[in-house]
């Protein structure tokens, strides 16, 4: 059986409870579909979120576990 690899990119989106942006893993292609995701933190959030202000800080741990640094 041959794998296939699944590209994950990751949409950071601000939370209304800390005001950090939060990795949320998605499927490339996949429609956005669900009521709440859940960060690489574990942190949850509707897909409703607004454009976060250009210098918002990022999660740490979502940093971290991404391995995506601050643009």
């Amino acid at each position: 059986m041959r794998r296939t690899a699944v590209k994950i990119r990751y949409l950071w989106w601000q939370s209304c409870y800390d005001g950090l942006l939060h990795a949320f893993p998605m499927v490339v292609g996949a429609p956005l579909s669900h009521r709440h995701y859940r960060a690489k933190c574990t942190h949850a959030a509707p897909p409703d979120v607004t454009d976060p202000a250009p210098g918002t800080p990022r999660c740490e741990l979502c940093v971290m576990m991404t391995s995506q640094a601050p643009t």
